[in-house]
């Protein structure tokens, strides 16, 4: 059993990474502003060990994770919606690279040896075919820009410090307990209004869509298996699917056809046509794999 945190532990990720900590035994302590996340994600996690506060607040963070001395971390809390953070890039700025450097901070003097840092395919240029971990970074959003320098920062820090970082590339999440206006949200308030036809913006990019489920478990091998230096593993299923290729899913597993109109008010003005993971790395290093597919995961919510 080891002492836990997960940042960002009651969002969508974070809360099925602690389904997973807490499986195994360990003593998990959550930190969230719960400015997404929502404490019905943790039924079962002691009140006391759910800490409410801001990566932001500098002095909050310092006391706090002192006082929780966790021997590993999991860093997941941010601000993760794309077009939030472009509307948004100074809140963007202060949340993922500056909460970033307040974690880092906090964790002076504490027993932690390893550390998870959760960052995005979005650091990534355009690409048709596999991303690959060592594809250059160039990222096109300003989301994308602060998860790279997130990226720099703990790999700065493991390197001073001579501790284990791993940093997972997450791709497109998907399951319950979702808490940004992606697309699987939108299409399901859709339909549990009962729309049949139903308002869509861009249709055409591909996606690599994985389960929560399978991230988490991914999220946890990563961090087993890098016990020294820092190393960095792409966190999707190797799959790719078309808003279309989605639709017609949930119609299949609703039983009932399903029709698209464009909104042109939810049109992206920049959108990259293609994310695919490629995730031959973790698969050689730890023997994850995904194991959840698409379609099941769409007819649970859809039931």
């Amino acid at each position: 059993m080891q002492r836990v945190l997960v940042t960002g532990g009651a969002g969508f990720i974070g809360s099925h990474v602690v389904d997973e900590l807490m499986a195994r035994g360990d003593e998990v302590h959550v930190i969230d502003n719960f400015f997404n996340g929502r404490r019905e994600h943790l039924p079962g996690l002691p009140v006391k060990q759910v800490h409410e506060g801001d990566l932001r607040d500098a002095a909050w963070m310092a006391k706090t994770v002192a006082g929780l001395a966790p021997e590993r971390v999991f860093h997941l809390a941010a601000i993760h919606f794309i077009p939030y953070c472009n509307e948004h890039p100074t809140e963007s700025v202060m949340i993922n690279i500056q909460g970033t450097q307040n974690l880092l901070d906090a964790l002076a003097g504490t027993p932690a040896e390893r550390l998870f840092f959760a960052s995005t395919a979005a650091v990534y240029p355009p690409k048709e075919g596999e991303h690959l971990e060592t594809d250059p970074i160039d990222p096109m959003d300003v989301y994308g820009a602060t998860k790279a320098a997130g990226e720099a920062l703990v790999r700065g820090w493991g390197a001073a410090h001579r501790k284990a970082v791993a940093v997972g590339r997450l791709f497109n999440a998907v399951g319950h307990r979702e808490t940004n206006p992606h697309l699987l949200p939108d299409i399901m308030v859709q339909l549990i209004a009962g729309k049949r036809t139903i308002a869509l913006g861009n249709l055409d990019p591909r996606r690599d869509y994985i389960d929560a489920r399978d991230m988490a478990r991914a999220i946890l091998a990563a961090s087993d298996h890098v016990a020294t230096g820092s190393d960095v593993f792409n966190i999707g299923a190797n799959r790719q699917y078309s808003v279309v290729d989605v639709v017609d899913m949930f119609s299949a597993a609703l039983g009932e056809k399903i029709e698209i109109v464009q909104d042109q008010a939810r049109v992206r003005k920049v959108e990259r046509p293609s994310l695919l993971a490629g995730i031959a790395k973790l698969n050689h290093a730890t023997g994850w794999k995904p194991e959840i597919p698409l379609e099941r995961t769409l007819a649970e919510l859809v039931a």
